[in-house]
């Protein structure tokens, strides 16, 4: 072989070599779906908590937490979430006199992940009903 091949090889051999496993560009989040709250009266008042795990190796951040209406409020407890660690999002949904009957409500949770929005819901029904 020549001297330029084995140089050739060589280079090669280093650039394979020295190549190391690349991070992934997204966080990854876990999440229950939806939670049920069954049937409720007109005048009650839905709270429960929306664990949020992060699953990668890099910080999950979430930049922005939304809601389909101005029922339901959402507020998180960490912003940045180390991996394996977990944030909540405490949901208060109060009825309108709008909404009775079916209610599927979604929570939007915006974060460095991909897609870059998760969507969550909360589900269940108003009843007009008095007490």
């Amino acid at each position: 072989m020549t001297i330029l091949k084995i140089l050739s090889i060589i280079a090669l051999l280093t650039v394979f070599v020295s190549c190391k496993k690349k991070l992934p560009d997204f966080a990854e989040l876990q999440t229950e779906k939806e939670f049920n709250f069954g049937t409720i009266k007109l005048d009650d008042t839905v709270k429960h908590v929306f664990k949020i795990k992060n699953l990668s190796d890099l910080p999950l951040k979430i930049s922005e937490i939304g809601t389909s209406c101005g029922c339901t409020g959402a507020i998180i407890s960490d912003s940045i979430i180390s991996k394996d660690e977990y944030a909540e999002i405490e949901v208060t949904f109060i009825p309108t006199k709008q909404q009775i009957g079916k209610i599927n409500n979604s929570i939007v949770v915006v974060a460095n992940t991909n897609p870059p929005f998760k969507v969550v819901y909360l589900k269940g029904i108003v009843s007009d009903v008095p007490r």
